[in-house]
């Protein structure tokens, strides 16, 4: 079926709703196209070092990661982000086509959140999401750079579709697993997915329940060990090691945490351990330091939280003149605007209308919770709650790494948004009675 007519087809979706949800999504694909030819390439510090790591599997003539290489880098990064690269380059000699892929993919991912808006919140609420999706500015520019967290999101939206809206849940579960390997936080999801499923899936009424909601969540599971097993035995045949998504957790936790021990960094140093034996290591150097300093890893908390949530200037790098990995992040940084406050330039002015809807996006979200329903509230907050304890307890604070839960935020604003709405609709026309 054209996508035209699945738009226009949906359930409880009128004609009218479903065009204009699709020119949104078209208009949407097209500006992110119009970012990238203007504004070019964005030399993000993990972005550029993809770029290096392609050309040295380009160099040994194989994926990542390089089997000659596993004693000697300090640790395995994103699996499927950077042979992304290597497949760009690769093929083309350049990695603008990637990037060109990674653009119409943010379109892709609107649509399949519009989508899987509408199944869970209704027509009318999901065309809001859609348009405040459309507007926020942090959604512009990610595919000018080989980051994570787009072709991350993409997948995942996908398995959202995939088990939510087509009731494929097998192949849902595959797709999160496909998420994971470009960024290791697809389990937030699947365990998110399952939860919305046990709570949601039929009406309660007993054992009949219990086993609907636990069936479906098993096809989901199944599907995510059977692609983690298809990628982790595929790169066990080529390297002798089962991987399957990056290993970085332990590293971050014993650096970070122990803020750079002597241990710490004697692992990533050790060149006759491979990433797998280095990660063993940190998991050993970060546990025995927590049996030791309990109450300062739970005091790390709070600023993790406040890291991770403070700001969403990320995306505004894009269009910083001139931009490096140096000195763009200064130009948009949260303490740069508090500092040259008023004075501030075009850009900087526009990162504060940024930070102003991102502010309003968090704030409204936190309202729609006053009237919760596990219909419509319990997947998005099961998504939030659930990253942030994951970023919190094996994470450290960075701005990006609340980017994948935004989307659903903007669900939790939109319920506020029309609750208003409506609230507001009924008042006047008691007036008029």
């Amino acid at each position: 079926m054209p996508f035209f007519e699945y738009f226009c087809r949906m359930k409880q979706t009128s004609s009218s709703d479903g065009k204009l949800a699709l020119a949104l999504i078209v208009v949407f694909s097209l500006l992110q196209l119009g970012v990238l030819a203007l504004f070019g390439y964005t030399p993000y510090h993990d972005s550029d070092s993809y770029l290096y790591v392609a050309e040295e599997c380009l160099r040994f003539g194989e994926p990542y990661p390089i089997k000659e290489l596993l004693c000697e880098i300090p640790f395995l990064w994103n699996i499927g982000s950077i042979n992304a690269v290597v497949a760009s380059m690769a093929l083309t000699g350049s990695v603008m086509p990637l990037l060109v892929v990674y653009s119409l993919m943010k379109g892709l991912t609107a649509a399949l959140f519009y989508l899987l808006a509408n199944r869970l919140l209704g027509a009318k609420i999901a065309l809001v999401c859609l348009v405040i999706y459309v507007l926020y500015p942090a959604n512009y520019g990610e595919g000018t750079s080989t980051l994570t967290e787009l072709p991350f999101m993409f997948f995942i939206m996908l398995g959202m579709w995939v088990a939510l809206v087509r009731n494929r849940l097998f192949l849902g579960g595959m797709a999160f697993a496909f998420a994971n390997w470009f960024r290791p936080m697809g389990i937030v999801f699947l365990l998110a997915v399952i939860v919305f499923l046990l709570f949601t899936s039929a009406k309660p009424t007993g054992t009949r329940f219990r086993l609907q909601g636990w069936g479906s969540g098993c096809k989901l599971l199944a599907g995510y060990v059977a692609m983690v097993c298809l990628i982790g035995f595929a790169t066990m045949h080529r390297t002798g090691l089962f991987l399957y998504q990056s290993k970085t957790g332990w590293m971050a936790l014993a650096e970070y945490s122990t803020g750079h021990s002597p241990e710490a960094l004697a692992v990533r140093n050790n060149n006759s351990w491979n990433v797998a034996q280095k990660d063993s290591a940190w998991q050993s150097v970060f546990m025995q330091w927590l049996a030791e300093h309990p109450g300062e890893y739970v005091g790390q908390m709070p600023r993790k939280l406040a890291e991770t949530y403070v700001s969403d200037n990320v995306n505004m790098c894009v269009y910083v003149p001139g931009k490096t990995r140096e000195s763009m992040y200064e130009e948009v940084s949260l303490r740069t605007l508090i500092q040259r406050f008023p004075h501030l330039s075009p850009l900087q002015w526009f990162t504060v209308a940024n930070l102003v809807f991102y502010y309003l996006l968090l704030l409204t979200a936190v309202v729609s919770l006053r009237h919760f329903r596990p219909s419509t509230h319990l997947l998005p907050v099961a998504i939030i709650v659930l990253g942030t304890l994951i970023l919190l307890l094996v994470g450290h604070g960075e701005a990006r790494f609340h980017q994948p839960f935004m989307p659903f935020v903007i669900m939790l604003s939109a319920l506020a948004l029309q609750g208003q709405i409506i609230r507001d609709f009924a008042a006047k026309a008691d007036q008029h009675l």
